[in-house]
Parts: structure tokens; C-alpha cells; sequence
């Protein structure tokens, strides 16, 4: 469920819109149909809105509503719903029946003055069933505030606009029962982007701020990163399972319709007089050619319009002058040929891009001999109004199976003309990957590695201070004024300032509106 804390948080760099996916649902207390929101909290002087809804998140009209100490507060219908407003300080009991059943909700009402403390829920959702992901709509006049993709126990996934004061305003479902299905972000006209995946393609649905299916269009692949730009117009990375073949297409926000495709350049093994069995290389007559994974990064749309996306590029040439047709070769006496870079796209609104090689290594050296590899690992963010920040790995080994690379990360900034400005190393870390990164106030930015969270400065790459987390997994929320930052562990979200000091804002896990405000999610 979300539940609504007080508003005391802002974002001052990019804002992020955190999905990410919840525990089950706790048991329903009030079986077939509840009053909505839950655990609410007003001041006096404060009107609460309700509204009822059964166990699909339908509402529910033709109720009775009473309250049980008219002296704290009064209720009455306005614009369809009933609104419960608060009088006096105290807990007032709500109840609602319908069809000759009652239900019941306290409703706690502070004094005008009286602050909340950290973490108090001003009001809650009941869940349906399994929550996929809640995320932040972007703000428009009469749209949700905030999404909440459901699955009940049937395989119904149910999308849900609710509104800051929790009351939910529609309840969309989807066409398909695919129990694989991710809320992707909220869209510039107040809607939400659906990803209904399988394991060779996946269904976009574009929902609108009316609760209605405004487009849905089927792509091949995987969907690896999406960026929105303001002229409309929504950009989906694509890749194929093995990771050989990506694309970005590029399709209207309004209509769904194509504007235009780009093929991501494949990366490709080949390979003379050589055959791989397994561990071994065989002598082999004659050239074969195998397709090579290329790693791709995520994308952002830059403020002048501009779609920015990176990738690797690999040609690999695997060559041996004489030997015996069948015989097991040695690494020693192949010779490999080498043209590996890493590659950012500049997408403009017609498709037209330009390429920019950000790292390329060029060469021959016996398979016996490390090489280095550098590749996206996925993060990419603005600098700022005209640059990029790039998180890239380097590995460097000895190519083949059971061999053993050493890994570096960094985080490259590029100027304008996609031109490697600096890069700035990311210290080891253990975990899980998380190369995420926000920019703060005053050239800071902020990047996540494990449990790692590392400030740094953004115009000269040097690190200003890290904090260890004790969990193996952070990732970062967004910058605060101040300078701190916010991040979220598995268990709970911390602000960690200058000094590398944190303390606990709250437990659990949470989403944040373009408000700054928090919704705690459980």
C-alpha cells in the first residue's frame, strides 16, 4: 500500500521516480469492500474525502454514511464524494452501509497546530492483491497523482490512479493476463507507460490520466531503457534474449505510432581456420562468423531535446596460419585482430544521430595475451545542461573460458561534442551493481555501487566523500539541498551528509512525487 508522509522533502537535481517491486499484500481486514483511504490523519479545520471500494479496487455508491462523535466532526457529500471534516481534535469513528452491511474507519484529527512526527501515515491504500510497482504521475489538471499496478490472485492486473489525498479517481485493467508485467514510469501528459513482457517480445501500454488506454504496440525483444522527450515523443531500447541484436525505436506519446527505428551496430566474432568446441579451439578449414552480446547503457532525454544512449562495438578477428585439420590449437599460436569501442548516440527528433567513439582500442596480439574491454554498464545521466555522465567497466584478461578479468568502474563525463572530459574511478565495492547516480546543487553528484554511495565533483571528478553502507545494496533516492543525499537500503531510507554521517529517516521502502513528497510503500 502507499502511505502519505508529510511533505518535507524536495528534490533540487534530477528527479527520480523509484520502481521497484513489493512484499505481498497483507491480509483484507473488511472482506468484499472496505472505506478508502485507510489509517488517515487530519487537522481540524481539514476536510478528508472517502470513498468505498470492493476487493478489485471498484467504487462502490449508494451508501449510508454516519458518524459516531458529530461533536469532532461532520460529513457530507461534495462533487460525488463524501467528505469527512474535522471539527475538534480526537479519533472520530466513520461508518458506511451498503446493501444492509457496515463498515467501519477511524480517523484521527490533530490539532491545526500540532506537527506530525517522522514517518507519521497520513493515509493508506488497501492492496488488491500482488503490487507490482507504484510510481509518480507527472502533475495535470485532473490527473492521478501517483500510479499502483496490482495483480490479484485471479492473474488481473489493475492499474490505479490515485489522487495526493488517497482517493483513487479510476481503476484500469489490463487486456492480457501476463503475470510478467512492469510499471515503466509516468509519461508528460499525466499518464503511465505498462511493459507486458514474454520471453521474445513485450506489449507497451500507454494508459492515460483518464484511465483509459490511449495506445498499445508489441516490439521484439527485451526492453532494456526508455527516455521521454517533451515534443512527445517516447524512445525504447530494445534488445534480443542473447544480447546480440538491439535497436532504439521511437514512437509518438499521443498515438503510439512509429516515427523512427535505429538498428544498434552488432558486435561480431570471426573466426579463420579456427573452430571453438567448448574449452578447446579446433583447427578448422575455411571463415565462420559468430554474433557477440553488445552491452548497452540505459537512456535520458537531455534538456535541448536530445536522446542520449551508449553502447559497445566489437570486431574480433580469430586467426591461425597452419595446422592440422581437427588438432587442438594452442591460445599461442592464434593471432587475434581487435576494434572495440564504446559508442554514444546523440538521437535527434527525426532520427538523425550523431556518433561519437568514446573509448576504442585497435590492435593484434597473440590469444595467450590479456586484453582490456571496456563497456556501458548502464548508468548515464545529463552533467548538467549540455553534457553526459557515463558509467563504464573495464576488464582486462585473458580471453577465453574459466579465465579470470580484473574490473575496474568509472564514471566518464563527456562534454557537448561527446568528448571524454575526465574519468573518475568508482572505488570496488561488493553487491549488486546499482550504478545509479543523481546530480545535487552545486556541481555535486552522487553514485551508487553495492553498498557503496560515493559524492563526487561533477566538474572535476574528484571524489569529496563515501559512505559504506551496512547493508550490500543502496541505491541512490535523490539530492537535497543541503548537499546530503537520500538513499534506500532493502530496509530502510537514510540521509547521509557532507561528512559521510547518516541517520534513518524512516523504515521500509518508498516512492517520491515530483513534489518531493514521500509515500512510504509496504
Amino acid at each position: 500500500m502507499l502511505l502519505s508522509l508529510p511533505r518535507a522533502v524536495f528534490c533540487t537535481g534530477v528527479v527520480l521516480v523509484l520502481c521497484s517491486s513489493l512484499p505481498p499484500a497483507r491480509a483484507q481486514d473488511d472482506h468484499g469492500w472496505r472505506i478508502s483511504p485507510e489509517r488517515s490523519k487530519i487537522h481540524v479545520g481539514d476536510d478528508r474525502p472517502l470513498q468505498l471500494l470492493d476487493d478489485n479496487a471498484q467504487e462502490l455508491h449508494g451508501a449510508k454514511w454516519s458518524v459516531h462523535e458529530p461533536d469532532l466532526a461532520e460529513i457530507k457529500e461534495v462533487d460525488g464524494y463524501m467528505v469527512l471534516h474535522a471539527k475538534a481534535s480526537g479519533t472520530v469513528r466513520v461508518d458506511a452501509t451498503l446493501e444492509g452491511e457496515t463498515r467501519s474507519s477511524e480517523i484521527v484529527i490533530w490539532l491545526s497546530d500540532e506537527k506530525a512526527p517522522p514517518g507519521t501515515v497520513n493515509w493508506g491504500t488497501h492492496p488488491i492483491g500482488r503490487e507490482v510497482g507504484d510510481i509518480a504521475a507527472v502533475p495535470t489538471e485532473g490527473g492521478p497523482n501517483l500510479f499502483s499496478l496490482e495483480q490479484t490472485p485471479s492473474g488481473r492486473t489493475y492499474l490505479r490512479g490515485v489522487r495526493d489525498d488517497g482517493i483513487q479517481i479510476w481503476n484500469w485493467l489490463m487486456p492480457e493476463a501476463t503475470r510478467d508485467v512492469e510499471l515503466v514510469c509516468g509519461d508528460w501528459l499525466g499518464g503511465a507507460l505498462i511493459s507486458a513482457n514474454r520471453p521474445d517480445s513485450y506489449t507497451l501500454y500507454a494508459v492515460g490520466k483518464d484511465g483509459k488506454l490511449r495506445w498499445q504496440r508489441t516490439l521484439p525483444g527485451l526492453r532494456k531503457a526508455h527516455a521521454y522527450n517533451l515534443q512527445h515523443t517516447v524512445h525504447v531500447l530494445s534488445q534480443f534474449a542473447d544480447g546480440t541484436n538491439a535497436r532504439i525505436t521511437a514512437l509518438d506519446e499521443i498515438s503510439g505510432d512509429l516515427k523512427f527505428e535505429l538498428p544498434v551496430p552488432g558486435s561480431r566474432e570471426e573466426f579463420i581456420n579456427v573452430r571453438k568446441a567448448g574449452t578447446k579451439l579446433l583447427c578448422a578449414k575455411g571463415t565462420t562468423t559468430i554474433p557477440l552480446r553488445t552491452s548497452t547503457s540505459r537512456m535520458f532525454v537531455s534538456q535541448d531535446g536530445f536522446a542520449y544512449a551508449a553502447f559497445s562495438q566489437r570486431e574480433r578477428t580469430f586467426e591461425t596460419k597452419s595446422c592440422a585439420i581437427g588438432s587442438e590449437i594452442a591460445p599461442r599460436d592464434v593471432t587475434m585482430g581487435f576494434n572495440d569501442q564504446v559508442v554514444l548516440w546523440q538521437i535527434n527528433a527525426d532520427g538523425i544521430h550523431r556518433s561519437t567513439t568514446v573509448e576504442n582500442a585497435v590492435g593484434h596480439r597473440l590469444l595467450s595475451e590479456p586484453i582490456a574491454d571496456s563497456a556501458p554498464t548502464g548508468g548515464i545521466i545529463p552533467d548538467g545542461p549540455e553534457g553526459v555522465l557515463l558509467a563504464i567497466r573495464k576488464s582486462s584478461g585473458v580471453l577465453g573460458v574459466g579465465a579470470d578479468s580484473l574490473r575496474e568502474e568509472f564514471i566518464y563525463r563527456l562534454g557537448p561534442d561527446g568528448k571524454v572530459i575526465y574519468k573518475f574511478s568508482v572505488p570496488a565495492f561488493e553487491g549488486p551493481l546499482h550504478d545509479d547516480m543523481v546530480l545535487g546543487e552545486s556541481d555535486r553528484g552522487f553514485a551508487t555501487r553495492g553498498g557503496l554511495l560515493i559524492a563526487f565533483d561533477v566538474q572535476t571528478g574528484k571524489e569529496l566523500w563515501r559512505w559504506n553502507s551496512d547493508e550490500r545494496e543502496v541505491e541512490v533516492l535523490l539530492a537535497l539541498a543541503d548537499g546530503s543525499c537520500l538513499v534506500q537500503t532493502p530496509v530502510a531510507v537514510f540521509k547521509v551528509d557532507d561528512a559521510a554521517t547518516s541517520h534513518k529517516v524512516m523504515e521500509g521502502r518508498v516512492m517520491i512525487d515530483w513534489q518531493g513528497q514521500m509515500y512510504r510503500k509496504h
